[in-house]
């Protein structure tokens, strides 16, 4: 105790002292089982907090899915161990190793082989320690050198061997993932699948492709090559093991290990959650929230024109909450699941040990009687290493059924694809079915409704363009005082961007990136209310016209007057949906809590809605509320109305159509351009269509060798 008192600080000293002592044992250990308890219930209030954030995560995931028909359960049956799970195991498996004569199966032999001799030199090297233990107690020195050589030669095959598991299944792995990568890619890229999988929508649809092909198929490979090192070395080790122990404590010795490590599993088969579903929920929110990411870089250009980056934040921040809230509550699962664990697989084992270890002195079996006490210490210090090796090896093989649970996660992930790609070549060529309305009869029903345009309508322009009109003088008085907002850094180079209520050229050079001339020396003006049509060429820089005013680009000379960025919007040929409610897409980049504070209803919504979609096939087949996958739930047309529901929505002064139209009814067409016109959008739009003329004022025609022209439309020639 002298000895310690050197080394431990003096009131660390003191403390040791008072807890060993016999009058503070009852009171430390009062302490400890308080310490305990305490620690218990935060732990289940904890556990119970973060199970019900994830239970509201979870709710909110399945109704989406389902609503998406992108839901892990309905590709297929639930993710469990069961007879499913096998059968998809063996089938991925089945790919994995086609063959017997293989590279794979080389690296399984291999692998194997190692594993044998892991567990050899795990014996050898507890044979070693109690012999040295007893020439240690004996005295004998000379007997104690040899083992003390015969441990560091035995340590040198041991480390070679440990570092070739470890590199053997990270190429079994590699070799997996080769095999299965390989066998997707030729599936999914096999004629035009890969178009039928993101395009045609139903069945025929892989959700987050790039996630399952990429991520999913790594994590599996992983997972399954570690699985076999995970089930085949304890299940050597138990053998070895038992064989030894069974040798030198008799049968009672593994006997009662066996009968506790049962217990101790079906126990444990009590209180295991579902690991294999949360593994594969996991993945599709990674999923989800790498797909943002790709929509997000697909649809730059039309969310930076539409001014959507404080909504596409918004989602992708929320996507990654999910993931953070979900792998959160998994962890702290596995976290509480290690302690259980290690209660019933290490220290409670441990106490089981002492009786097996004590096991041939209390039976007096395997002649344990008039041994000495050296014989007895190799005795203590095999056994207690044999006895070590068995409980570490039997607690793997039933810690295997956690990454048995998390592995069928994986396997249903893969699995699911591997059978979507095979079912593409059947499903995507099936012909379409037939909707109960054709185009035909909705036309009929549009011209209809237009005949029958009642005062009501026009009460309701009035009505939203006063509206919108006052929404934007209040944002403007809000604005006085605050400097100018623009979207890119302002310069000491280039031209001069000045706000304004018009937009108005002045020598303006339009240069591309690539440092291409498109158009020098654009002069033109444009103040609210005249429409201009641009035309020209592939390439002669219509689009980059309309960069330039939404500031993605920056202005290389000249003078440029401009309204504010949400004074003018952007519609493409394509319009950009967004992840989200139907309310959502006619809103954005507002939130519904922005729309709210603006004072619109979902009524005003719907009636904005009806002005574009007559027949009423939006509004009667969806509610606002409703999440879909609307990129592959909307038709061409039903794409470009809601966008122009959008565009009627925010009513800038300035509108950019491009080929925005081209998909609906001449009627609807019409009917657009006309509401424009009511409640007091400008229109740039870029077309060839000369139909269009008769809604426009001017045209701004490029030539595409850098010249253009600014002329008047005549309208007393258009047919």
């Amino acid at each position: 105790m002298g000895g310690q008192s050197k080394l431990l600080p003096p009131t660390l000293m003191e403390f040791l002292n008072s807890v060993s002592s016999s009058t503070n044992q009852h009171k430390f250990n009062g302490f400890l089982a308080v310490l305990i308890g305490a620690s218990a219930v935060a732990a289940i209030a904890n556990y119970r907090k973060k199970k019900q954030e994830a239970s509201v995560l979870h709710s909110v995931t399945k109704k989406a899915a389902s609503e998406t028909g992108s839901e892990v359960a309905k590709r297929g049956p639930r993710v469990a161990v069961n007879a499913v799970f096998f059968k998809r195991l063996l089938n991925i498996l089945k790919i994995c190793v086609p063959k017997f004569y293989s590279k794979e199966t080389v690296y399984i032999t291999i692998l194997t082989i190692l594993l044998v001799a892991r567990t050899i030199l795990s014996v050898m090297i507890a044979e070693i320690t109690g012999a040295n233990a007893e020439a240690m107690v004996s005295r004998d020195w000379n007997k104690f050198g040899q083992g003390v050589l015969r441990f560091f030669l035995v340590t040198i095959p041991a480390s070679a061997v440990n570092s070739g598991l470890k590199y053997t299944t990270s190429v079994l792995s590699l070799l997996f993932r080769r095999r299965l990568t390989i066998h997707v890619n030729n599936e999914y890229l096999r004629g035009v699948n890969f178009y039928k999988a993101c395009n045609l929508g139903g069945d025929s649809r892989i959700d987050s492709a790039d996630q399952r092909v990429t991520a999913d198929i790594e994590k599996f490979s992983t997972a399954i090559s570690e699985l076999y090192t995970s089930l085949s070395k304890p299940t050597l080790d138990v053998i070895l093991f038992t064989k030894k122990l069974s040798s030198i404590t008799g049968w009672q010795g593994p006997l009662m290990m066996y009968s506790y490590f049962i217990l101790s599993g079906i126990l444990k088969k009590f209180v295991m959650p579902p690991l294999g579903r949360l593994t594969a929920l996991e993945s599709e929110l990674e999923g989800n929230y790498r797909t943002a990411h790709q929509r997000l870089i697909a649809n730059s250009e039309e969310i930076a024109f539409y001014d959507g980056s404080e909504k596409e934040r918004t989602i992708i921040n929320t996507l990654f909450l999910n993931i953070f809230r979900h792998s959160s509550y998994v962890y702290y699962l596995k976290c509480l699941i290690g302690v259980f664990d290690g209660l019933l697989m290490k220290y409670w084992a441990s106490i089981v040990g002492y009786a097996v270890m004590a096991s041939p002195m209390l039976f007096g079996t395997a002649n344990s009687s008039g041994k000495s006490a050296t014989e007895l210490t190799n005795d203590y210090i095999r056994n207690s290493s044999y006895l070590m090796g068995l409980a570490a090896a039997v607690g793997q093989l039933v810690l295997v059924g956690n990454k048995i649970t998390s592995l069928a996660g994986n396997t249903s992930r893969v699995s699911e694809l591997l059978e979507m790609v095979k079912h593409l070549d059947k499903v995507g060529n099936e012909p379409f079915e037939i909707k109960e309305e054709s185009h035909a009869v909705i036309a009929e029903q549009e011209k209809e409704q237009f005949a029958n345009s009642s005062e009501n309508e026009k009460e309701f322009l009035a009505y939203w363009r006063n509206k919108c009109d006052s929404l934007r003088n209040a944002a403007l008085e809000r604005e006085k005082n605050l400097p100018t907002r623009t979207r890119i850094a302002p310069s000491s180079k280039g031209g001069t961007v000045v706000r304004g209520d018009k937009i108005e050229f002045d020598n303006v050079d339009i240069v591309s990136p690539e440092g291409k001339l498109l158009v020098r020396g654009l002069t033109f003006e444009c103040p609210p209310g005249r429409n201009v049509m641009v035309t020209g060429p592939n390439g002669c820089g219509k689009s980059s016209l309309f960069r330039v005013i939404g500031e993605l680009w920056p202005l290389h000379c000249g003078k440029l007057i401009k309204p504010r960025n949400e004074d003018f919007l952007f519609v493409p040929q394509k319009p950009y949906q967004v992840l989200g409610t139907l309310r959502d897409q006619i809103i954005y980049p507002h939130t519904p809590a922005q729309m709210k504070a603006s004072g619109v209803t979902d009524k005003d919504l719907e009636s904005l809605l009806d002005l574009v979609d007559p027949a009423h096939i939006i509004k009667g087949q969806w509610q606002m509320d409703e999440i879909k996958d609307w990129i592959q739930t909307f038709s061409g047309g039903q794409k470009q109305r809601v966008a122009m529901a959008r565009l009627f929505y925010h009513k800038p002064q300035f509108a950019i159509l491009d080929e925005c139209t081209s998909a609906v009814s001449e009627e609807v067409e019409g009917k657009i351009y006309e509401t424009c016109k009511q409640i007091g959008i400008t229109l740039f739009t870029v077309s060839h269509r000369r139909v269009l003329q008769k809604y426009h004022d001017y045209q701004l025609r490029f030539d595409g060798s850098g010249g253009y022209e600014f002329i008047k439309i005549d309208h007393n020639t258009d047919t």
